[in-house]
């Protein structure tokens, strides 16, 4: 439970940006209240955590560099050279956090979203999808990820 307050205090400040008394106040109340009645008795590594954020924020970075690139080529073409799709696609991770984690940074990704997220599959619509073979595209996107997981 600890791990979790201090994980979410420091996301507070990261988010307000601010040291003052009073937001690190409100922070550590808001904290508290989201760990005490919203979290289940799961218990988490901050270390571990941490860790993993570390290397899936390079990661991410260049992957948001590349489709943003992407991304302007299309816009820019006068003839939209475009082949959207739906895909799914396999997880084979073992905590819904990091679930989550890799369909927020698909979202967060130009070009491409997360539709859906199940028990062991994503869900995902792709503005240009590049090839047809599933397994490539498993392996550019799940596996990157699974690597930090």
């Amino acid at each position: 439970m600890i791990g979790n307050f201090i994980l979410l205090f420091i996301v507070w400040i990261g988010l307000t940006n601010s040291l003052d008394i009073q937001e690190l106040f409100v922070g550590a109340i808001v904290s508290f209240v989201v760990v005490y009645f919203f979290t289940g008795s799961s218990k988490i590594d901050l270390m571990k955590e941490l860790k993993k954020h570390i290397k899936l924020t390079p990661l991410f970075i260049k992957d948001l560099i590349l489709a943003n690139i992407e991304v302007a080529k299309i816009v820019l073409n006068p003839k939209l050279p475009i082949n959207p799709d739906i895909v799914k696609l396999n997880l084979d991770l073992d905590n819904d956090f990091d679930k989550l984690l890799i369909a927020n940074a698909i979202t967060l990704t130009p070009g491409t979203i997360t539709l859906d997220i199940t028990q062991d599959e994503i869900l995902i619509h792709i503005l240009d999808l590049k090839t047809q073979n599933k397994e490539i595209l498993q392996k550019d996107i799940i596996e990157k990820y699974k690597l930090i997981m």
